[in-house]
């Protein structure tokens, strides 16, 4: 570029200088503005008041889970490892400071008067009487140690090659790469075990509502078998049977109940909270969280049939599951261990700059100042085989993790299979229990209809209110199940564990 091109382009710049200052203030203010417009629209993505209670029950586990944030504390300390192996390749300033006080030690006698005085009076006696140019000199002791003694200087190493540090940093940082991912299972772990309590939670307290009903209906047969004894219409066996039926009902909803406290103190645990804490009320209906929990997924799996859907969710296990990236990272840390213990056979080289003061007393005169530039070289010749056998161990420590890997990858592999085959057998199931729902309530409403009328007797009543009561229950627990193994299905492909936020139906 000319001189004159350069000055074509500073001018232009000067002039636009201020036009560019306006600019810059606008998409500033626009990018404050913005956000808080739309936030006025209507709620943002992260609003909890929008999303289902297993979602907000997710939330809360993440935020309280004392394991996850042991978990934390881990990837913290990993992190503060990467920030001192990355002060390896800064330079070191050391401020040393010695006063010394001595006294007696070796000695050395030094016969300066023996030499010089036979001289001195030789002299003496060339020059005129009485001047004495020339004095007596008396031998000196000189001492190895000095009575006072101080050294106060400044250190300054940088090192220049030093592979050992390169190698240390990429070590410190894949070992942190794998505290991440390790802190990412423990998430997903905690979501899928949060999904799977709080499905267990609604089953059962859907199975004590189911119950209820059913109690309701049982007594209100016992009290009509009742007034036709007493009516003479029907025989003291109808009262037993009906009373007989009323007194299961109230059994199994006992052990229902038993069972929901049980859900209920279990999901509390998950979520570090005391065992009799409340939990909330659903904000959607099972059909519409089966809806939404089936429709988040890919839409390639969605219809769960064939190999395809199948393959498409093992590529992406093997792609996204943390435990291979955990076992990656942790793989690429001991061959990184490798290198570094390699490095013990190389020299490392450092530059060192000391400055600062000698002498008996502190001062700065030119006597005591002083300055020093060092290039160290430093490099073990021998160290009894233990670099070597660090070599070795790093080795066998990268092999190890190299199998397990894929051994793990074998296992997600099953798991996404098992847990694929277990949403399509629970998909199937639930059209069969919906399916099985639909002739009850058909049945029952008939079986009653004739009862009422006295054209059906009061065994054929009750299996019918049996069945209806099964096929309630039985749809209850199917869709439960769903919901669990899709959570496992996914947990076990590593897709997210919440589908994204969306409003509630």
């Amino acid at each position: 570029m000319t001189c004159q091109q350069l000055d074509s382009a500073s001018s232009f710049f000067l002039t636009a200088a201020p036009t560019l200052r306006r600019v810059t203030a606008l998409v500033t203010w626009l990018a404050f503005l913005l956000p808080a417009a739309y936030g006025q629209v209507g709620p943002t993505p992260t609003d909890t008041t929008r999303l289902p209670v297993v979602e907000i029950l997710v939330r809360e586990a993440l935020s309280r889970n004392l394991d996850l944030k042991q978990q934390n504390l881990a990837l913290d300390r990993a992190m503060a490892t990467v920030d001192e192996a990355r002060g390896g390749f800064l330079p070191r300033l050391d401020a040393q400071a010695r006063y010394t006080r001595a006294g007696g030690g070796r000695t050395i006698d030094f016969p300066v008067g023996d030499l010089l005085n036979p001289v001195y009076e030789t002299l003496n006696t060339l020059t005129p009487p009485g001047t004495d140019d020339f004095p007596t000199i008396e031998n000196r002791e000189i001492a190895f140690l000095r009575d006072r003694e101080q050294d106060t200087r400044l250190r300054l190493e940088q090192p220049l090659f030093a592979p050992a540090a390169l190698y240390g940093y990429r070590a410190r940082k894949d070992e942190r790469r794998a505290e991440q991912a390790s802190t990412e299972v423990t998430r997903r772990t905690i979501a899928r075990d949060v999904q799977i309590a709080y499905f267990g939670f609604r089953q059962t307290s859907e199975q004590v509502k189911i119950l209820d009903a059913t109690y309701d209906r049982a007594r209100e047969n016992l009290r009509a078998s009742r007034r036709l004894v007493d009516a003479g219409k029907a025989t003291p066996d109808a009262t037993f049977r009906a009373e007989a039926e009323v007194l299961a009902v109230e059994q199994r909803r006992t052990e229902a109940e038993a069972g929901r406290r049980r859900a209920r103190s279990a999901l509390n645990l998950i979520l570090d909270r005391p065992l009799d804490s409340p939990i909330p009320s659903p904000r959607m209906s099972t059909t519409s969280l089966v809806d939404r929990q089936t429709r988040s997924l890919p839409a390639s799996v969605r219809p769960f049939v064939g190999r395809t859907g199948l393959d498409l969710l093992q590529d992406r296990a093997q792609a996204d599951r943390p435990e291979l990236r955990q076992l990656s990272a942790a793989f690429d840390a001991t061959e990184d261990q490798r290198r570094l213990a390699q490095t013990a056979y190389l020299p490392t080289v450092s530059l060192v700059l000391e400055g600062g003061i000698q002498g008996t007393t502190y001062g700065l005169d030119d006597e005591q100042r002083f300055g020093l530039a060092s290039l160290v070289l430093q490099w073990n010749l021998f160290d009894g085989f233990r670099d070597r056998a660090r070599v070795e161990q790093a080795d066998l420590s990268a092999r190890q993790i190299d199998v397990r890997r894929d051994a793990v990858s074998q296992q997600i592999d099953l798991q996404v299979q098992q847990a694929f085959d277990d949403v399509r057998v629970a998909l199937r199931s639930l059209q069969t229990a919906e399916a099985r729902l639909r002739a009850a309530e058909s049945s029952f409403r008939l079986t009653k209809r004739r009862y009422d009328v006295g054209r059906a007797s009061l065994v054929t009543f009750t299996d019918a209110l049996s069945t209806l009561t099964e096929a309630e229950l039985n749809l209850a627990v199917t869709r439960y199940t769903l919901l669990a193994r899709l959570a496992e299905l996914r947990y076990a492909a590593g897709l997210p564990m919440t589908p994204p936020n969306a409003p509630t139906r």
